[in-house]
């Protein structure tokens, strides 16, 4: 590669096949299809929708793929050569493949490469596996397809490694790395698309890699290599990467780095580690601001929470929660992070919880609009460490914008609760009885009680407050409680009591849904905490009026 030119690289998505051999991983038919059309507008080149004829959910995209649009995007079906003793128009595999013709343009066939895997899986000599692969590849080219080889185990193949990574002896070796040769070169004899190395099981090193692609790239250089990679090592991103810098141009994952045992290799994180250093460029520059929204709606149509510490697209990826960085931060903005942001299309973030300090409540104030100096942050360090230890300003922005408010005092004096209780009785039959009582002060001008029946104690609660608070705020009736959580937390450590965190989830027509969280020792207190925060917001985005008067706020506390 020349100085100062930036490779060119083809992205090739496996997460509907491979992606989806992860245990307790689904995803219907209508989300891979949303996903598929934003790989395709993201710039990916080639997805893979499944391994032919092996469950209802390839029957099912296979018929539904003509509807979508994927761009550029080419999509891909797996498929074994045909079996020992068994003609290929004859293989399962390749009858399911050909039917597809008009709609599924790429053959993906898997071929082993390694001896010790012809002999004990396949059962077979090396020259039938030849034959094997050549005739498969021979009759989907016949058929029209683009045809792509997965040489399965091709760098334990290379290396002469054998089960649980142990190494063959020498002559077995020699002749596994001079097998791996032979059938790389007929695969370029018959001008196979893209030649793939696996490194199936995820044990290789990146000096490997490097050796394997960089021998493929010089004694082929007509045939374009590509690598696919698996994290059991923990090496997948680095072994990509290494694959890149070899000469491979063709790189396989799958976006979440999802897959049986530790997982494919994670695209996203390649994606974002490689172009943003202009070590290779994988879509279009203009794209890559889109990979975090990207990896954001995968998560989503796998119905898969995005973890923490993903790299590059993780709620925590450019965040920071100490102390001591936030102050420097302050100081000095970005001199945590790697990158900007907003190159792969996410924002810095400021958090607080047990382990920030006062930099932390500042920064995180002004980046919501309501900025508190160091005297304001340091009266609502005070006022919620329960909140603040227990990860409740974590769990809801909003929360932490409502805490801000009240120690500027610009959050309207709606309502207060001055006292509550919950009765809670059960039988031995399982007949539950739950009622809340609580008395309310409105606007500083009533004092009220309320008494409701609910199916627990965080229903009958809400249903105590609606039954006051609708009278003086009617705006209160258009949002709804929609689900709630609870987390034991241990802070042990901090001589407390045992704490719970709530959060609670509303929702209300034509607007997007909130999260509030409270933390407490009692969790009744701690729903209560969130539920109030979840009423107060609502009020504060209708602009809460009572008796066609907008209720009046304090005085912000000075300097």
């Amino acid at each position: 590669m020349s100085a100062g030119v930036t490779r060119k690289v083809e992205l090739f998505d496996t997460s509907l096949r491979d992606g989806l051999q992860q245990p307790n991983l689904e995803i219907s038919v209508p989300n891979a299809m949303m996903l598929l059309e934003r790989m395709g507008a993201f710039g990916i080149k080639y997805a893979e929708i499944g391994f032919a004829g092996a469950n209802k959910l390839v029957s099912d995209l296979c018929a539904a793929v003509g509807d979508i649009d994927t761009g550029g995007m080419k999509l891909a079906l797996f498929g074994r050569t045909r079996g020992r003793g068994t003609r290929v128009e004859d293989w399962p595999d390749v009858r399911f493949i050909l039917n597809q013709r008009n709609r599924i343009p790429v053959a993906v066939v898997v071929v082993k490469s390694r001896l010790l895997d012809i002999m004990h899986s396949l059962e077979t000599t090396p020259e039938e596996n030849l034959a094997m692969a050549w005739e498969t590849v021979d009759c989907l080219h016949q058929s029209g397809f683009e045809v792509i080889v997965d040489l399965e185990h091709g760098m334990d193949a290379y290396c002469g490694r054998r089960e649980m990574g142990a190494l063959c002896d020498a002559d077995f070796a020699a002749r596994s790395r001079d097998y791996f040769g032979e059938l790389a070169g007929q695969c370029v004899g018959q001008n196979v698309s893209r030649i793939v190395v696996c490194d199936t099981n995820g044990g290789s090193s990146p000096e490997e890699v490097q050796q394997v692609i960089g021998g493929l790239v010089r004694d082929f250089p007509q045939a374009a290599i590509g690598f696919h990679g698996h994290t059991d090592r923990g090496l997948g991103v680095a072994n990509t990467r290494a694959a890149i810098l070899a000469g491979a141009m063709h790189v396989q994952g799958t976006l979440l780095g999802t897959g049986e045992r530790c997982g494919n290799v994670n695209l996203t994180t390649v994606v974002g580690a490689m172009q943003v250093r202009g070590e290779a460029e994988f879509v279009a520059p203009q794209s890559l601001a889109g990979l975090t929204g990207l990896a954001h709606s995968a998560y989503g149509a796998f119905a898969l929470d995005p973890p923490h510490g993903a790299p590059i697209v993780g709620p925590g990826a450019f965040g920071t929660w100490a102390g001591m960085h936030g102050s420097s931060e302050n100081k000095n903005p970005g001199a945590y992070l790697w990158c900007n942001p907003a190159q792969v299309g996410a924002v810095p973030t400021i958090g607080v919880n047990g382990q920030s300090g006062r930099a932390n409540i500042v920064l995180l104030s002004k980046d919501l609009g309501m900025p508190l100096n160091s005297k304001q942050a340091q009266a609502l360090l005070e006022s919620n460490q329960a909140m603040i230890e227990g990860g409740g300003f974590t769990a809801s922005e909003i929360s932490f914008k409502l805490a801000c408010m009240k120690v500027l005092g610009t959050l309207g004096n709606w309502f207060s609760i001055r006292s509550w209780r919950v009765f809670d009785e059960s039988d031995e039959i399982g007949n539950r009885f739950v009622q809340a009582f609580m008395t309310l002060a409105v606007s500083d001008t009533s004092v009220t009680t309320s008494r409701a029946e609910g199916t627990g104690p965080v229903d009958a609660l809400t249903k105590a407050m609606r039954k006051e608070l609708e009278k003086w705020y009617p705006a209160l009736a258009e949002m709804r409680l929609g689900t709630f959580t609870v987390a034991a937390l241990d802070v042990s450590a901090h001589d407390s009591a045992a704490h719970v965190r709530v959060t609670v989830s509303f929702h209300a027509d034509g607007c997007d849904p909130w999260i509030t969280a409270g933390v407490s020792s009692d969790m009744n207190q701690a729903a209560l905490m969130a539920i109030v925060d979840g009423f107060h917001y609502w009020l504060l985005t209708r602009g809460a009026v009572r008796a066609g008067k907008v209720a009046e706020a304090a005085p912000a506390i000075a300097e």
